[in-house]
This record gives structure tokens, C-alpha cells and sequence, in this order.
């Protein structure tokens, strides 16, 4: 599927692309919110400013992703890979990020209020001025190796 199919259906309504091949799509600035792309292969995507928020991006491939700047308030993200991942000063508040990888993601700015990073890993990840008030960890891998588990 192109990115230009996946945007000419949400337009008419469709919101189930899931496990879509969407490999280096460009869906920079995008409106996308409610979609499912769960399972969806988005490995080197560019999302960057991408509406997404109350997607369901459940088990999806976003190696490398570009999500700079994007809107993911209340996306569902569990057991995504979002390794080498680029998440800096995007909005993940009350995201599901339950079970994710986030190894080596750049969070930088990233707002997670009441997240839920339960069983995430988030190795060597950059958190650097993250705000994650309320946030929810439970066997959560944190970037300097530790485990956190302040809500099992």
C-alpha cells in the first residue's frame, strides 16, 4: 500500500489498515487519528507532526521511525517496536505503551503523563527532559539498565 492509498481511504472512512506494509512512508504532518495499524510494518517511516492520536499502532514495526513532534494522545502502542525510534517532543500522554521496545528511542522533550511503560524497555533510551508525571512502570526496563517498578 501506498501512502497515498492509506491517505485516500481515511478519507472516505476506512480506519483498519492493519498489518499494512507502509516501509519509509512519508506521512509526515498526516491525519490520522483513531486509525489501526496494528501488526503494520512502518520500519523508517516518517511521521514527524502526524495526528495519531487514539490509534492503534498494537505490535507494530516502527524501527527508526521518525514520530518527531507527533500527536499520540491515547494511542494504543502495546508491544510496538520503536527501536532506534525518533519520539522527541512528541505527545504520548496516556499512551499504552505496555510491553514496547523503545531501546535507543529518542524521547527528548516527550510528554508521558500517566503513561503506561509497564514492561517496556527503554534501554539506552534518551529521556532527557521527558515529563512522565503519573507515569506507570512496572518491570520496565529504564535506560541505565536498572528495572523500575513503582506500580506492580
Amino acid at each position: 500500500m501506498t501512502e497515498q492509498k492509506l491517505k485516500a481511504a481515511y478519507k472516505s472512512g476506512q480506519r483498519d489498515f492493519s498489518r499494512s506494509h507502509l516501509l519509509k512512508a512519508d506521512l509526515h504532518k498526516a491525519w490520522l487519528a483513531g486509525i489501526n495499524l496494528s501488526h503494520a510494518y512502518l520500519n523508517r517511516a516518517n511521521l514527524g507532526k502526524a495526528n495519531l492520536e487514539r490509534a492503534f499502532l498494537n505490535r507494530a514495526m516502527l524501527y527508526a521511525a521518525n514520530l518527531h513532534h507527533g500527536k499520540l494522545y491515547r494511542a494504543s502502542l502495546v508491544e510496538a517496536n520503536l527501536r532506534n525510534a525518533n519520539l522527541s517532543n512528541a505527545t504520548l500522554n496516556h499512551a499504552n505503551l505496555h510491553g514496547a521496545n523503545l531501546t535507543n528511542a529518542n524521547l527528548e522533550h516527550a510528554h508521558l503523563v500517566w503513561a503506561d511503560l509497564r514492561e517496556a524497555n527503554l534501554t539506552d533510551a534518551c529521556l532527557d527532559r521527558a515529563d512522565l508525571t503519573g507515569a506507570r512502570f512496572c518491570r520496565t526496563m529504564m535506560p541505565d539498565g536498572s528495572i523500575r517498578n513503582d506500580h506492580c
